[in-house]
């Protein structure tokens, strides 16, 4: 998003830097949000009774000095009491899927998928999120149809991420259509007999398969480091350092950042070793390691190090965790909040027998007492993910904020209120809310190189939030939002719920 500041945001910056006092004339279509405590975190402190001015979708004014009077056809938004941030932005997210629903279940129930995709943007937009970032391009067309919506958050991707032939995640799909749909693949010499002969190894290099990322719009680059995690599926093929080097370079000599998945002790040290630029999880595979006691185990400290003096940064997506947890009881479905997220029939179809398939997989075999060992099992590991993105942060680690929504077909990753929880689980964890308001907007602006958003200036993208709350006192505020403002439409709330859609 390249930076445009209309010819009258210029003359308002013109105006404060050289301690004019003019004041701003109102027209009709503008927005005025009065009386506000200003929260942007390129300020070294919050900004009481400030006043917000919007014209044409983007931020005219920001500051102390009011505009005056309120003319006809101008919008006034009462700050008082209330604060005002910029936007959250989601920078991992998957768009084109129905989280709890396999590809079997999305073709035999259009309209169920259809209503889903309806409500999709809304429910981002509910729990603040003015932007995504979908790390995996799977279904453009479907990203498009998103795109069409008037009312939605701005949506941005990195293309069709850069798996390894026959590695995580195309293994996950046959062997006849795993190709065709990962088809941004990287060649693998050591595979050349398990890759189709119909692909040339030239077009699959990094510097090709960045290019085409490039070439798409993306703003990053996806690539896996996973040797596996599913003793069914045993070890996987992973990218060798050189490999993942080479995509780096290219995704650099691109302006691109280079993204990781990652989770294990393993895999975020071959992050620290390539130089990634980010790891999109959190490490809570700490393997044979002691995960007793309350200091980390020494080989996690040292990896996690490494990381951080490599400036590697990190997402810790601990809801990937938290999202199987959820699955080992029946109270998740039971969530008011869902409601607000979720179509009425899409919450109906997850009590079915088939919208508990995934359930059923995860759970196998367990009931009673097996079921709460389980739950207990899974929200272990999701502490030790939240411990090690504790120490990594408060060692002077760069945390970025995505949610990974959803990050399997799990119904306890809904859009939206997935990226709360996320939130919530980081602050108890012991990440402040600065850190984490910081990490959900001008931080993840400045590493997406996404220059109109992350902040409240003049010439900025006007998508921002009015909360009731203070947010540097809890994240818990952005489930208290008064107003969304996207693109310069402001929006009460509670309009954004899937329970006032008709």
């Amino acid at each position: 998003m390249k930076r445009f500041v209309p010819i009258a945001a210029l003359a308002v910056m013109v105006a404060c830097s050289t301690g004019s006092t003019n004041r701003l004339t109102l027209q009709a279509g503008d927005i005025w949000i009065q009386d506000v405590t200003l929260i942007s975190l390129e300020r070294p402190a919050p900004l009481p009774h400030a006043h917000i001015v919007i014209r044409d979708g983007r931020i005219l004014s920001a500051g102390t000095e009011s505009p005056g009077t309120a003319g006809p056809g101008v919008t006034v938004v009462s700050g008082a009491g209330k604060y005002a941030v910029p936007g959250l932005i989601d920078a991992h997210v998957h768009l084109a899927s129905v989280p709890g629903m396999y590809p079997n279940h999305e073709a035999a129930l259009p309209d169920v998928v259809a209503e889903y995709d309806g409500q999709l943007p809304r429910s981002y937009l509910y729990f603040g999120f003015t932007a995504v970032v979908d790390l995996n391009v799977v279904d453009r067309p479907r990203i498009d149809r998103l795109k069409a919506n008037d009312l939605r958050p701005e949506i941005l991707d990195c293309g069709n991420a850069l798996a390894l032939a026959n590695g995580y995640p195309m293994v996950y799909r046959p062997p006849a259509t795993r190709f065709d749909a990962y088809p941004n693949f990287l060649y693998d010499p050591a595979q050349k007999d398990k890759i189709p002969g119909r692909f040339d190894p030239a077009d699959h290099s990094p510097d090709a398969a960045v290019g085409r990322v490039a070439a798409g719009g993306g703003v990053c680059v996806k690539a896996h480091y996973e040797p596996g995690f599913d003793p069914a599926m045993g070890k996987l093929p992973v990218p060798t350092a050189s490999m993942m080097t080479a995509v780096r370079e290219a995704s650099h000599r691109r302006k691109l950042p280079l993204l990781l998945h990652a989770n294990s002790i393993d895999a975020h040290r071959f992050a620290a070793n390539v130089k990634a630029d980010a790891v999109v999880h959190g490490m809570w595979n700490w393997g044979q390691q002691d995960a007793s006691g309350t200091d980390l185990p020494a080989k996690v400290r040292e990896t996690l190090d490494a990381e951080r003096l490599a400036g590697v940064a990190m997402m810790p997506t601990s809801r990937v965790i938290g999202g199987l947890a959820d699955l080992f009881g029946p109270a998740f479905l039971d969530d008011p909040q869902l409601k607000h997220v979720l179509p009425a029939q899409t919450i109906a179809w997850y009590r079915t027998k088939d919208g508990q398939s995934f359930a059923r997989e995860i759970t196998e075999g367990a009931s009673g007492p097996a079921l709460e060992r389980g739950r207990q099992n899974l929200t272990g590991v999701q502490t030790r993910g939240l411990r090690a993105a504790e120490y990594f942060s408060k060692s002077g680690g760069r945390i970025l904020f995505g949610s990974d929504t959803p990050s399997a077909p799990t119904y306890a990753n809904p859009p939206g209120y997935n990226g709360f929880l996320e939130l919530r689980a980081l602050e108890s964890a012991g990440l402040s809310p600065k850190l984490l308001l910081a990490a959900a907007t001008v931080d993840n602006a400045r590493f997406f190189g996404l220059t109109d958003l992350g902040t409240i200036e003049p010439g900025k993208v006007a998508s921002l939030l009015i909360l009731r709350s203070d947010p540097l006192a809890s994240t818990a505020a952005f489930d208290d939002i008064d107003t969304v403002i996207v693109k310069g439409q402001a929006i009460r709330r509670e309009t954004l719920s899937a329970t006032a859609v008709k």
